[in-house]
């Protein structure tokens, strides 16, 4: 994004006003008043409550209805988790293979075509979200806030030569992409802008007395996130925060580390017996899902290691006791050896 395209997207967002100009009629969106606002939520309700009297089905029966007919399946849901699961492998991958450029390219394809398959089953999935309570209120709160918000000069427009669904559409158009917002609330002109944010003199944005757009409230989020990643004790360099996928890989590897430093420390708490605290391995059950992955975390490589070998070694029929393991083989040959040589030493 060049320097004037910046320029003309920050102008647009503090002003908190979207012009749309199709055919010669030039439209003006402002966000709502908070009490707009209030009747914008309440034509959701209302919609949401009509739909239910009608007997429309919501988001959770719609699913379960697309499961009867085969239209969605477990392994759909499975395929989406899954595809989740690749993506944030692939953003690790990218962040700890950054400085290798070709390997950090050919994953960066993978993301996206990651990201692409992802979104077509989230497609798949919401293919009849329209006719849900919830997507037929979600449609009534949309077309009130176009009719309380749009004006053409001073007035409200009366929706004659363009209908409201499509000044929607011209309105969804305009709204910005995570991608650009995050580009403008790490560069200039919004960096100036925002290090004055504290000033009683300045405003970041002209429409004080209406809500926030939608813009605003993502440009302020990731403005804040930017700042928090520059305080931070492990901040990444420029080139890590200029880049995207980068930054999302390093977002994803300090979770990690956070997640695995609270588990060890929730470990030592509830376990003050040094013997098993010292020992080479321990042995826990997991009630659940969620408990094994913590637990799993609290191995470090060479224990993950050890544990797909184990698995496999049992897959496989190779290993039906203890001595069976590979690194147990190789645990006693070294202390055997180490007996060795610990003899003719004396």
């Amino acid at each position: 994004m060049q320097h004037y395209e910046r320029e003309l997207f920050v102008s647009r967002v503090r002003s908190g006003v979207y012009l749309l100009d199709h055919d010669g009629i030039k439209l003006k969106i402002v966000t709502p008043t908070i009490e707009e606002e209030l009747q914008i939520a309440e034509a959701y309700h209302k919609a949401y409550q009509d739909s239910l009297e009608d007997d429309f089905m919501t988001e959770e029966q719609t699913l379960e209805w697309m499961k009867s007919r085969d239209l969605w399946t477990e392994e759909d849901d499975q395929k989406i988790d899954g595809l989740k699961k690749d993506l944030e492998r692939l953003r690790m991958e990218i962040f700890n293979n950054r400085n290798k450029d070709d390997l950090r390219e050919r994953i960066r394809k993978y993301i996206r075509a990651g990201e692409k398959q992802l979104s077509e089953q989230i497609d798949k999935k919401n293919a009849f979200i329209s006719n849900t309570c919830e997507g037929m209120a979600m449609v009534e709160k949309s077309c009130e806030f176009i009719k309380t918000c749009t004006y053409y000069g001073n007035e409200r427009y009366d929706f004659e030569r363009l209908s409201m669904e499509f000044v929607l559409h011209l309105f969804q158009q305009k709204i910005l992409s995570e991608k650009q917002i995050r580009e403008i609330a790490r560069n200039e002109p919004w960096r100036s802008i925002w290090m004055l944010r504290d000033s009683n003199s300045y405003k970041l944005f002209s429409n004080a007395d209406r809500e926030l757009s939608v813009d605003q409230k993502n440009l302020l989020v990731w403005s804040r996130m930017y700042d928090n990643i520059q305080e931070s004790m492990d901040c990444p360099t420029d080139d890590v925060i200029e880049d995207d996928d980068l930054l999302d890989g390093w977002f994803i590897v300090q979770r990690k580390k956070r997640e695995k430093e609270r588990a060890e420390a929730e470990f030592e708490d509830s376990n003050k017996n040094d013997k098993i605290k010292n020992s080479g391995e321990i042995f826990m059950m997991a009630s659940n899902k969620k408990e094994a992955d913590k637990i799993n975390m609290l191995n470090d490589i060479h224990g993950q290691t050890v544990k797909k070998q184990r698995m496999q070694s049992v897959k496989s029929g190779q290993a039906s006791r203890d001595l069976d393991f590979q690194d147990v083989k190789i645990d006693m040959n070294a202390k055997s050896n180490q007996m060795f040589k610990d003899k003719f030493r004396r």
